[in-house]
């Protein structure tokens, strides 16, 4: 005998208390002004590395009874309407150049590195910081070893990182 299961919560459910902010849903009434609020508590330097994201979302989903992708969609709104660097955007970005840049040769050059690095740092207009070159160049490595692709280390030398 098979049995239907729903994966939403039903509207009359409510959400646990949120644990530290205070902001539940119950007392906002709204959950994306209270993620909004919880942004604004947690995000001060207009920067959003990747482990503050994943809890903002998980705060979303687990306090204030979101579902995953709205919760996703709606902290990825709420960074960019605020002109924050989201650090897991910008990292798919360059990961986008990475491929378009070795697809065909399996080989970056240092120019290449140089470019689609520039292009993820620096500002962009409305906010007032991009990717954070540390975790750019992390990127570029783990890249190149995910995807067997080589580097210039060398006169006419191409190795894996």
């Amino acid at each position: 005998m098979r049995m239907a299961l729903t994966l939403q919560k039903s509207p009359g459910q409510t959400p646990p208390a949120a644990s530290s902010s205070g902001a539940t849903l119950t007392s906002v009434g709204d959950p994306i002004e209270a993620l909004r609020q919880r942004l604004a508590q947690k995000i001060f330097d207009s920067y959003c590395d990747f482990s503050t994201r994943s809890e903002m979302i998980r705060h979303a989903v687990n306090d204030l009874g979101l579902e995953t992708s709205r919760a996703t969609m709606a902290v990825d709104m709420e960074l960019e309407g605020i002109g924050c660097a989201n650090e897991h955007k910008l990292l798919d970005e360059l990961e986008g150049m990475l491929r378009r840049f070795t697809d065909k040769d399996k080989k970056l050059d240092r120019k290449e590195r140089a470019d689609a690095i520039q292009m993820v740092c620096r500002a962009r207009p409305g906010y007032s910081k991009g990717l954070n070159v540390e975790a750019a160049e992390k990127r570029v490595v783990e890249f190149c070893r995910a995807h067997q692709v080589k580097v210039k280390v060398g006169f006419l030398r191409w190795e894996i990182p």
